[in-house]
């Protein structure tokens, strides 16, 4: 019986750590080996493991959303009553079509069924001219299905930000101790 490669171990956490530096995106064979000394045959047949198990599910750039103006990330927390199904699809189906939704899932708390959903918005007055408005409230009974929201807006002032990528491999390397 053939070994299975593990897809943490330190050489492939090394590579994917090594994908986050700059000009290392599409994979760079050259720039990932001369950032890990590693051979370019070792580096090509791991990349090719973690897309084939699709640990790796694609290359794309990373950019900025400030740059284009949108400043501020809203996060609007929801207690809702999910049990009318056709509102609660409706309501759904209306959040899926808001153009800057970054997030919607579920909320796991001691007081009932909740949603957890963020945006990218140029400001509080864009967030609900354009958004809430648009979306967010677009739905008929949206009143019955919300029992109760808090609302947060992230602004300029970040002390630590990493996306999912580089927190992944951040805790890879931890992992096998790099």
């Amino acid at each position: 019986m053939p070994e299975t490669k593990k897809i943490i171990d330190p050489i492939r956490v090394k590579i994917l750590s090594a994908m986050k530096q700059k000009g290392s995106v599409s994979p760079n064979v050259r720039q990932i080996k001369k950032i890990t000394g590693f051979h370019r045959a070792t580096i090509k047949s791991s990349i090719d493991y973690l897309e084939n198990t699709k640990f790796i599910t694609g290359y794309r750039p990373l950019l900025d959303p400030t740059i284009v103006g949108n400043k501020l990330i809203v996060w609007a927390f929801l207690n809702v009553d999910s049990s009318d199904k056709n509102n609660f699809n409706d309501f759904l189906s209306n959040i899926n079509k808001t153009p800057a939704l970054l997030h919607c899932s579920e909320v796991i708390t001691d007081k009932g069924y909740n949603l957890g959903i963020s945006h990218l918005a140029k400001s509080v007055e864009d967030y609900y001219l354009n958004i809430q408005k648009k979306y967010f409230f677009n739905s008929p009974k949206v009143n019955q299905l919300i029992k109760q929201k808090s609302m947060f807006y992230l602004s300029d002032l970040t002390y630590k930000h990493q996306n999912e990528i580089d927190a992944t491999i951040n805790y890879l390397e931890r992992e096998v101790g790099l």
